[in-house]
């Protein structure tokens, strides 16, 4: 392969924070072995700029490594778009300002990239093997079961629901149209992979995420060849994008990362933060609710305010459980029988464990996610809290400070909710009865059936705060930092003098009309 030559913003000399990975050059000879690092290809299924921008730092990386390098930028190619697809290639094509994967690829082309490093589809005639029969009246639980050359679809298809009003309760009927074509989507990409990779010879393939429908096809089709998967996805609040060899959905591994991490920070540098500190800035904006990824759950909350709780008298034992989203944890494929069976199981006996105890109060604060989740969702899980005889129920909509409510409360019970690693920072006891992101940590006590729960809900629990700070370092400092690109106050992104921003406005809402025109026809009975 021909050099390639490269600029670079070195961070550690424009005074940026310290992150997890020096660069992407580093983590992959730490991650990948050589042969691995032979010839790595990146594929994308959307148009988000901050998925683009980690295309754009992986694809440099891989240059600088000396690696052949892949990109695949096949967002607008897909039978079914996703809801990370905005503008239509052919709408764009005579306009100034295309579709900004288009702008990545003509940026990659200026930053010393070849056209032969990009590829498009290869299968021009496909068609599908071994595509399952899909029959009217299908439900959720009969979708997970669809598989596609030996590949989970069903979980895939499951993670990108039609519309905003599709629950993910067991028996509901999903639009036939719509699993058809997510089917022909999913099955698309995974020919289409495992033909890229016969035909280039890809040894690693790095997807965004691996949750969404085509991602999740990309990375199955690689590993049924054996070739290795990573994974980008969003950096965190202090970095612009990571670089992992497990999903984000992975919660081991996504602990594991975290312990290690946080076990081998390098000592604070002059003027800089310690591990400690940074781990305590993520917990302490959250509480403040100046951090800008927990606004929308606590955007209608007023700090300090603790409604009807206010009146629990000081000498009452007061256990508040933190409800999950539940869409967010449906598809992760565990022994439920080893969480309660559901959350409403877990609610059900926490319930009665409260119930059987002397001057105890429950109350449940419901995820505020709830707000702008399916009506469905809402009705079920209200109907749960009644079932389980809970009479101090905060609603999603309820002003009620999460946080205030945590410093009250004398445990803390959560099905997975972050609320449970939040609450062992505040030093209050933080039992969990789901799956979780911080149970290894060792900042929760975990229980699995209801000797356990009875146990945990009397005795008085231990907390060491610090148990929780390798979360708050992960979320604040996880993956890397902008090597090539640079983000302007417009939220545009610079490479070398190339400025790229989202596609043109017009073609944007015309591509946004006629996408939700496919979708009321995929969605129609």
């Amino acid at each position: 392969m021909e050099s390639v030559s490269v600029s670079t913003n070195d961070p550690n000399s424009s005074g940026k924070v310290r992150s997890e990975h020096e660069s992407v050059s580093t983590y992959l000879v730490d991650e990948l072995s050589a042969d691995e690092r032979g010839h790595i290809g990146i594929l994308s299924f959307n148009q988000w700029g901050f998925a683009l921008a980690g295309v754009v730092e992986i694809a440099l990386g891989v240059i600088e490594l000396g690696s052949q390098v892949t990109v695949g930028l096949w967002a607008n190619d897909t039978p079914l778009k996703e809801a990370g697809w905005s503008t239509s290639h052919l709408g764009s094509k005579w306009l100034p300002r295309p579709a900004i994967d288009v702008q990545i690829e003509q940026a990659l082309l200026g930053a010393g990239l070849k056209t032969s490093n990009f590829a498009r589809p290869p299968v021009i005639n496909w068609r599908p093997k071994q595509l399952p029969s899909i029959s009217k009246g299908i439900t959720r639980s009969q979708v997970r079961e669809l598989t596609y050359r030996g590949s989970a679809m069903g979980r895939a298809i499951l993670q990108v629901h039609p519309d905003a009003k599709t629950p993910f309760r067991e028996d509901f009927v999903w639009p036939t149209r719509w699993v058809r074509r997510a089917s022909r989507s999913y099955a698309w990409v995974f020919d289409q992979t495992l033909e890229l990779i016969r035909k280039k010879g890809l040894t690693t393939v790095v997807v965004f995420n691996g949750r969404f429908l085509h991602d999740n096809a990309a990375a199955a089709a690689a590993e049924s060849v054996g070739v290795r998967v990573l994974y980008g996805e969003t950096g965190g609040i202090d970095t612009d994008f990571d670089l992992s060899s497990g999903s984000t959905h992975e919660m081991d591994h996504v602990q594991r990362r975290m312990l290690a991490m946080y076990s081998t920070w390098p000592d604070a540098r002059e003027g800089e933060l310690s591990k400690e500190q940074i781990g305590e800035t993520w917990f302490r904006n959250r509480l403040s609710h100046s951090d800008p990824e927990v606004k929308l759950f606590v955007g209608g909350q007023e700090l300090g305010d603790l409604g009807e709780v206010a009146q629990v008298s000081q000498g009452e034992r007061l256990v508040v459980f933190f409800s999950s989203s539940g869409d967010e944890i449906a598809e992760l494929e565990l022994n439920w029988s080893d969480f309660f069976d559901s959350q409403e199981g877990a609610l059900i006996a926490l319930a009665q464990a409260c119930k059987d105890l002397p001057n105890t109060t429950l109350v449940v604060r419901t995820h505020p996610h709830l707000r702008i989740k399916p009506a469905d969702d809402l009705e079920r899980w209200t109907a749960a809290v009644e079932q389980a005889g809970v009479k101090l129920h905060i609603d999603p909509y309820s002003p009620v400070d999460s946080y205030s409510l945590m410093r009250r409360a004398d445990a803390v019970v959560t099905y997975g909710s972050t609320s449970g690693v939040e609450a062992a920072f505040l030093g209050r006891p933080s039992i969990l009865m789901g799956p979780s992101a911080y149970n290894l940590l060792g900042c929760a006590t975990s229980v699995s059936s209801l000797d356990e729960l009875n146990d945990a809900v009397t005795k008085e629990i231990d907390v060491d705060p610090e148990l929780a700070l390798p979360y708050g370092l992960f979320l604040q400092r996880r993956g890397l930092l902008f090597k090539h690109l640079e983000r302007q106050p417009d939220g545009s992104l610079n490479l070398n003098g190339i400025v790229i921003r989202e596609g043109h406005d017009l073609v944007r809402k015309l591509s946004h009309f006629f996408n939700q025109y496919q979708i009321r026809w995929l969605t129609k009975k």
